[in-house]
């Protein structure tokens, strides 16, 4: 008996890991045989994964992504477009460099990945919205943009996760600082800050640094304004490490503020560019919104935690 009536594995081969190709016959001779029909198509050229899940996303019942954050970005917008009731369930084989959404559904292998689709354990999960664009692990602006310019081209190709790090880094030395209006459905904020985050998933940069005990399927999301970078934001870093609880961590924290909604309007004072899952092509006013356990994904059962 087969555990689905018909599959589709897109792959994009010039994802993070060179090894990807190599990992294909592993993904075949495990997976093939849970289907009764098996599709396997690459990937050649930007947009085309979303092209792909647009239209072959309500024909089949299992979408297996092999590929990066960026893949499942476009995949997952692809998704998004048709009626809930024709959406599959989605299982995430990570091949790129941080792979911070799977993380959050503690899937960090291609073997996790495999492991998990065949114990078959899934539960539908919220994806978020950010003008008429759909995101799965965070939309933010400010330092999380300016570490993404950075690491785009050589550093990214040469040095993977080293290279994320060090364009963080490089990115607090002068960060610039913006003014911000901020409006959810009962509140306003505004001030100063070098970046506004907002976080459905756990993991950002492969590291679990700020919400590892938020839910991803309660219509919610984690905004988090950072007022200054420097030595503040690396105490911060420093305190989350050795925190036990997310609440002890918020009381140590400084010039951090942290606010939960299901949607949000976002106005800075000059164009800013936002990040949505590592991809740039956003740009405030952000108008974000969440969409309660739109999709079913796949998830690694004996340490899940979300």
């Amino acid at each position: 008996m087969f555990m689905y009536k018909k599959a589709l594995l897109i792959y994009n081969i010039k994802a993070g890991q060179e090894e990807i190709q190599d990992q294909l016959g592993l993904i075949a001779s495990e997976l093939v045989p849970l289907a009764h029909t098996f599709m396997f198509i690459q990937t050649l050229e930007k947009g085309e994964a979303e092209t792909l899940c647009e239209s072959h996303g309500s024909e089949i019942d299992l979408l297996l992504i092999v590929g990066g954050d960026g893949t499942v970005h476009e995949c997952i917008n692809g998704l998004m477009k048709l009626p809930e009731d024709n959406r599959p369930t989605v299982a995430i084989l990570p091949a790129g460099t941080c792979n911070d959404f799977s993380r959050s559904l503690q899937i960090r292998t291609i073997e996790e990945a495999i492991a998990a689709i065949k114990v078959g354990a899934h539960q539908r999960l919220d994806i978020g919205e950010a003008n008429q664009r759909y995101f799965t692990n965070f939309i933010g602006l400010g330092l999380i943009t300016e570490a993404s310019q950075a690491k785009e081209g050589e550093l990214k190709d040469k040095w993977g996760k080293i290279g994320y790090m060090v364009s963080a880094l490089q990115s607090l030395k002068n960060p610039n600082l913006f003014t911000y209006n901020l409006k959810t459905d009962s509140e306003t904020f505004e001030g100063e800050a070098v970046m506004v985050l907002a976080m459905n998933g756990h993991y950002l940069g492969t590291t679990g640094l700020f919400v590892e005990n938020n839910q991803m399927n309660d219509g919610l999301i984690d905004i988090y304004i950072l007022k200054e970078a420097g030595f503040s934001l690396l105490k911060n870093v420093y305190n989350k490490s050795r925190s036990n609880t997310e609440k002890e961590w918020l009381r140590e924290a400084e010039d951090v503020q942290v606010i939960r909604t299901s949607s949000f309007q976002l106005e800075t004072n000059d164009q800013q560019l936002a990040d949505s899952d590592g991809e740039l092509y956003l740009e405030a006013p952000l108008t974000v919104s969440m969409h309660e356990k739109a999709l079913d994904f796949i998830y690694a059962e004996e340490t899940n935690n979300t």
